[in-house]
């Protein structure tokens, strides 16, 4: 086991934090797991403000004090990616909130620089119709 700083991707955020490289998986003290995501491990389990994830016989989740980043994704229900060679992780929103979003058809806020790196909202062009066109070279 060696210990790496490890760069944790969510929605909206993106934290650095120490982590215990295992193998192909990652490990986080508790801290550094409450940095990187906003989920405490209490004794009733996995918690992010009112919300509590009961952790009872979920094996392999906290090894030798440390939580294990992919099976922390199993038990709260967001997918994770771990890049342990790289130190990368990617945390995302868990899918069944973002299928209930798509069954809205309510576009997400957004907000991106036009040409002159003026921001542009979404939002700002309500009740007028919108084509949004994404390209990338990769």
């Amino acid at each position: 086991m060696e210990h790496i700083d490890v760069m944790v991707v969510r929605p909206g955020d993106v934290a650095t934090v120490g982590a215990t490289r295992d193998g192909d998986g990652l490990l986080l003290e508790p801290v550094a797991l409450a940095q990187a995501t906003g989920w405490t491990l209490e004794p009733q389990g996995l918690c992010r403000g009112d919300i509590c994830v009961p952790t009872r016989g979920r094996a392999g989740l906290v090894r030798d004090g440390l939580v294990d980043l992919a099976t922390f994704g199993d038990v709260v229900g967001a997918p994770v990616v771990v890049d342990a060679a790289e130190g990368a992780v990617s945390i995302t929103e868990p899918a069944g909130r973002r299928a209930g979003e798509l069954a809205s058809l309510a576009a997400p806020a957004l907000e991106l620089p036009d040409l002159d790196g003026r921001p542009v909202r979404l939002s700002d062009f309500t009740g007028r119709k919108r084509l949004l066109l994404a390209w990338a070279s990769w």
